[in-house]
Formats: structure tokens, C-alpha cells, sequence
């Protein structure tokens, strides 16, 4: 087992834009009252996890309104303010990530304001993390197959917290690893979004191709050039949890046999004075 992590979180928001993609949102939920929620449930995980966490917070703050900015300024969060962009914001958060400690047990979590969490998440991305010797080691047969399989547990990781339901659809279908850990099981999976786990050093060793796929927010070159499938080659190992520990806040794409609405209304009661303003 290893040593507790510590978690640096890069929080991007931006309340100027519902929607980058004008998908609708469950819940009927303005852009405020959805960033407002989304950020209490990643509190909310973090400081309600099963063990206390070691954790920093930081906010990029992307064309950030007067009340948004008061909402954050009550939690012990570092700002970044500007008139960002999309592109400009992603850039922000790793230039963020670049800047921090890099040690062994320091890892990055780069979120979207538009993820909502459960509160479990961070019980549960510290079991794989301090695990992973345990749960990701195993021999199998054939040779060539225990050739790469026997170095997973010391590969390049990033966790993607959601489990998006379009990978179970005939045309995305992928053979993946799956590994159990003591919660859940975690799945191979080869793409994801801006929001993702790594630790420093890995920022630091793919600075290059993350900084290439923020024009146009490009998630797709980064998948393709991050993420291994069959050929492993120098790409890192990409899990997400079943089921997923957070959900995209978009009405086609939630986290499937999770009762988000359940989540979404314990943290509105437990969080209540934070949404009367």
C-alpha cells in the first residue's frame, strides 16, 4: 500500500456559457445553480471521505461573475480570474498543474464545472491509488499477454471519474482490462473529457500533448495519443469506475444506475444556504 495522496484540484468555471455544446441540462438547472452544486459535491467528497484528506483547491475563474466569485471566496480556494476562452482556460488549469509539487504522491484532478459527484468519489479513487500494486497486479497466459500486463501496476494512470453510457453502444464497444478493487471494479477505457485524474509527474511527462490538444479543446487527439488500447507502446493505462463516481450534467450522457437526482438533492438540503443567494 502506498501513502495517502495528495489531492490538487483545478476546478475551471465559467458561468457565461450554459451550455458549450447547447445540450440540454437535467434538472432544469440554470448555469449558476449548476456550478454551485457541482463544486459542493466535489466538497463535499472531499471533505466527507472515509479518511482525511491532504487536498488544495484551485478555481479558474473564466469570465466569472460578481456572485459566482462570492460563492467561491467562502471555501479555502486559490482563485485564478480572466477572460479566458475555452482553449485559454484548459491551458490555465495545466499551466496550474505544472506549477505544483511533483512528487510521488501528489496527483492532479482537473474538473469541469459540470460534473456532479457522489460522495464517495474520493474514498474510492484513494482505494485504487494506495491499491494499485494489489489490484492491478496479476499473471496471465498467454506470454505475450503477461508481457505488458504484468507492468500495469506501474504505468502512467489516469482515472476519467464518469462511466459514460455510450460506451456500452454496439459501435463504441472496446475489449477492456477490468480490475476489482474494494469498492467497485474499474475498466480500461481509451478516450475522456477535460475532466481527468494523473498524478504531477505524468503532467509533466505529457505536458506537450496536453498543451497541443487545448486548441479547440481537442479531447479526441488527446485520446488517441494518450490513452492505450491495444498498443501500449509509452501511452498510459485509462480507467473509470462501474458505476461511475461522477456524471456529466448533460441530459444524454449521465452516469448509468446511479440515482443522480438522489445526489443532487442531498446536496442542495446539506448545502442549502449556498443555494438562497
Amino acid at each position: 500500500m502506498t501513502a495517502q495522496p495528495h489531492y490538487h484540484i483545478i476546478f475551471r468555471a465559467c458561468d457565461a456559457v450554459f451550455s458549450l455544446h447547447s445540450a440540454p441540462r437535467p434538472f432544469g438547472l440554470d448555469k449558476k445553480t449548476l456550478i454551485k452544486l457541482c463544486f459542493l459535491s466535489l466538497y463535499d467528497a472531499l471533505t466527507n471521505a472515509q479518511e482525511p484528506l491532504d487536498y488544495t483547491l484551485h478555481i479558474v475563474a473564466d469570465n466569472l461573475s460578481d456572485e459566482m466569485t462570492a460563492f467561491f471566496e467562502r471555501f479555502p480556494v486559490k482563485i485564478v480570474h480572466g477572460t479566458f476562452g475555452n482553449d485559454e482556460s484548459i491551458r490555465q488549469t495545466l499551466r496550474i498543474a505544472l506549477e505544483l509539487p511533483s512528487g510521488e504522491n501528489d496527483w492532479v484532478y482537473f474538473c469541469e464545472d459540470d460534473y456532479l459527484h457522489r460522495p464517495e468519489a474520493f474514498t474510492w479513487l484513494t482505494d485504487v491509488i494506495r491499491n494499485r500494486s494489489e489490484i492491478m497486479h496479476f499473471r496471465p497466459r498467454p506470454r505475450w499477454v503477461a508481457a505488458f500486463a504484468t507492468r500495469m501496476a506501474t504505468r502512467p494512470l489516469v482515472i476519467h471519474t464518469p462511466d459514460y453510457p455510450d460506451r456500452y453502444l454496439p459501435r463504441w464497444r472496446r475489449f477492456s482490462i477490468l480490475f476489482l478493487g474494494k469498492y467497485c471494479h474499474w475498466r480500461q477505457v481509451d478516450s475522456t473529457t477535460f475532466t481527468f485524474l494523473m498524478q504531477a509527474s505524468t503532467v509533466h511527462r505529457y505536458k506537450r500533448l496536453l498543451m497541443r490538444s487545448t486548441t479547440e479543446a481537442n479531447d479526441r487527439l488527446l485520446s488517441d495519443n494518450l490513452y492505450a488500447r491495444f498498443l501500449w507502446g509509452r501511452r498510459a493505462l485509462c480507467i473509470a469506475p462501474i458505476p461511475g463516481i461522477s456524471t456529466h450534467l448533460h441530459s444524454d450522457v449521465m452516469t448509468p444506475h446511479v440515482d443522480w437526482s438522489g445526489v443532487r438533492g442531498d446536496i442542495m438540503r446539506r448545502y442549502a444556504e449556498y443555494f438562497s443567494g
